[in-house]
């Protein structure tokens, strides 16, 4: 063997053979402290159970998830989900000519609010590295969609004609009645109204990425972020100037927190 080869060859060797050295104790540290783990961080789970709040592009939104765990890359869930849902264009404005009025939408039609429920998946991306830190999932969901129309109702003044002349009278009326007032003093309770409430079907689909940093495996703490498109053929108008709105297109935001465990 070339001489001048002899010194870089010794010097390899001492290098493996430290790397070695260095490795085989870390890997029994490594193995010794995933033997120290809590029983329940060790177990596979086969259930996954998650409530998440969120704010959208339209209002907000409170939901509960029921999931199986298929394999460690896989969970199927059904959600069910309760929203409110606002117009873009809605804008609050106050009467300041009159004394004591109250806050209106000008041009409401309906207060909106959607039920949701629907199945779909979570693919993980990213795992999670063995000392912590996050794990990437993103998600598909599809449903159906249930939109509740409780009309918007108006403090108004409104000349009512006699005999003798006009009587002032203040009534709560719809924005479809607008024809007839003179002036709006605010908004009426949300408790009018309520008997009127309408249905409208629809359906519903999203798409979203979460991004889990829960510390123990049988707590699950994430930050999801989704787009869910909205539609609803009978109509789901807000606003008086989109009566005709049935497609709705929303950007949600939500924490969510639950429990992974078996079910025997």
């Amino acid at each position: 063997m070339n001489a001048h080869l002899q010194p870089v060859l010794r010097i390899v060797m001492l290098m493996l053979f430290g790397a070695c050295a260095f490795l085989l104790p870390a890997q029994n540290i490594d193995i010794q402290s995933n033997d120290n783990k809590p029983l329940e961080e060790r177990i596979v789970y086969s259930r996954q159970n998650m409530t998440h709040i969120a704010i959208h592009s339209q209002g907000f939104a409170l939901g509960f998830r029921i999931g199986r765990i298929r394999t460690i890359n896989r969970t199927t869930n059904w959600e069910v989900e309760a929203a409110s849902l606002h117009a873009l264009k809605e804008i609050k404005t106050i009467n300041v000519s009159t004394y004591n009025t109250r806050p209106y939408i000008y041009g409401k039609l309906n207060n909106a609010y959607v039920l949701r429920v629907g199945y779909g998946e979570d693919r993980r991306i990213f795992g999670k590295p063995y000392w912590g830190g996050v794990e990437t999932r993103w998600s598909f969901e599809a449903g159906a969609s249930l939109a509740l129309l409780k009309p918007y109702y108006y403090y108004v003044l409104v000349y009512h004609p006699t005999s003798i002349g006009y009587d002032e009278i203040i009534e709560e009326q719809t924005f479809d009645q607008k024809d007839q007032w003179v002036d709006i003093l605010g908004k009426a309770p949300f408790t009018k109204g309520l008997g009127q409430t309408k249905f409208s079907p629809g359906a519903h689909a999203s798409v979203g990425i979460s991004f889990e940093f829960g510390k123990s495996r049988t707590r699950v703490r994430s930050i999801n972020v989704k787009a869910v498109a909205e539609g609803f053929p009978l109509g789901a108008p807000i606003m008086d100037g989109q009566r005709n709105k049935w497609f709705y297109l929303t950007l949600h935001l939500s924490y969510n927190w639950g429990s992974r465990f078996n079910k025997y």
